[in-house]
């Protein structure tokens, strides 16, 4: 299956068969080496928070850790606050995300760790994986980002270590690329601009269900 640009596709963020997180997004482009998608500033999405009568947590990062390991949360809304590309490729233990300030300009490069995509009848199903890379817009310095929720995924044992291995390793080789002046830090996707005739993407009502697998 493939989408149209300008569609309205899901992506769903799922642990141990329990929906984690869900936001809708656009289609920028989908081919079979990349699946690109716009997530714009003021789309709501669903993301997950302790339920009533949870013991409070001292960090945002323990209090995510905790829902993961007792398997328990509520879906909440939140408003995404920072335009967002997010370039996708099947197999890769990540996602790169070209950030947009409100004026247009690149604010910069985010690689999102996560689990590799798979295809459903409304979009795809990932799960983030707590890591993160921040890279300038002219890839001259990164830092790493949620260090310490990692961690704590690893000391809960949420993630066995030969994943948190492949995680680690996979950050490097993106790194690398940015270094090195690879794709998709050497191509001109920091000019993309969508459609102005796109609306904000919204979630379907059934939002609450799990995509099917895709045929």
């Amino acid at each position: 299956m493939r989408w149209a640009t300008g569609s309205t596709i899901v992506v769903d963020e799922v642990w141990n068969g329990k929906l984690w997180a869900t936001r809708p997004v656009r289609v920028v482009e989908d081919r079979p080496d990349l699946l690109a998608v716009w997530c714009p500033q003021g789309t709501v999405r669903k993301v997950p928070t302790p339920p009533p009568g949870h013991v409070p947590a001292s960090t945002r990062g323990e209090r995510l850790a905790s829902c993961l390991a007792r398997e328990k949360w509520v879906l909440v809304d939140h408003v995404w606050d920072v335009s967002t590309l997010m370039l996708m490729e099947p197999g890769a233990l990540h996602a790169t995300w070209v950030s947009f300030l409100a004026s247009g300009e690149q604010w910069g490069w985010y690689v999102n760790l996560q689990r590799p995509f798979t295809r459903t009848a409304r979009g795809v199903t990932t799960m983030d994986l707590a890591l993160d890379v921040l890279i300038a817009p002219d890839c001259s310095e990164w830092r790493w980002k949620d260090e310490d929720e990692f961690q704590l995924l690893i000391d809960g044992g949420l993630l066995d270590a030969a994943e948190a291995e492949a995680v680690r390793s996979e950050a490097l080789r993106v790194i690398a690329r940015a270094e090195a002046g690879e794709p998709p830090f050497s191509e001109d996707w920091p000019s993309w601009r969508p459609d102005p005739a796109w609306t904000t993407p919204t979630l379907p009502d059934s939002w609450r269900s799990l995509g099917a697998p895709d045929s």
